[in-house]
């Protein structure tokens, strides 16, 4: 992976919009994993610098005290983005993180793909008395984050 990243700098990292990048919530490897996580961030800076970026702490069934854990994580991995705005979310294979956050956050730096995720969310609750949808994805991440529904 160090040489792809290296060799293929310019073609991986070119005309980049969004990078969801995941960390094991439980990884023995953490110097590692933020190694690449840099390497990948370095690159978005030279080729895409306008690419937004979201962090995945993975696998958060896994611990307890998982708002704590979370918290942790989210101030350890903005400090290791040093300027660069990241939105950090907690995610798991056991409810709908994971799937909320790789539906809306690509689509949050697409003015179409908000359009079109609208339209969707108002035919799926049509009726007034029903939930009513956020009005575009990045509402629902800001909302997601602000309910703490990015730490289940």
């Amino acid at each position: 992976m160090d040489s792809y990243l290296t060799t293929q700098r310019s073609t991986i990292f070119q005309h980049v919009g969004v990078m969801i990048y995941v960390f094991d919530v439980e990884s023995r490897e953490m110097g590692k994993d933020l190694e690449y996580y840099r390497d990948c961030l370095e690159g978005l800076r030279q080729h895409s610098p306008e690419a937004g970026v979201f962090l995945l702490v993975h696998k958060m069934d896994l611990v307890k005290l998982r708002g704590d854990v979370l918290e942790k994580k989210k101030k350890d991995l903005e400090e290791e983005s040093k300027g660069v705005g990241v939105v950090v979310f907690g995610t798991s294979i056991y409810d709908e993180s994971l799937y909320r956050v790789c539906y809306y956050c690509p689509a949050s730096t697409s003015p179409v793909l908000t359009h079109y995720l609208g339209v969707v969310e108002h035919s799926a609750y049509p009726h007034p008395k029903r939930r009513r949808p956020l009005k575009t994805p990045n509402d629902v991440c800001r909302s997601m984050q602000r309910n703490g529904s990015n730490s289940l």
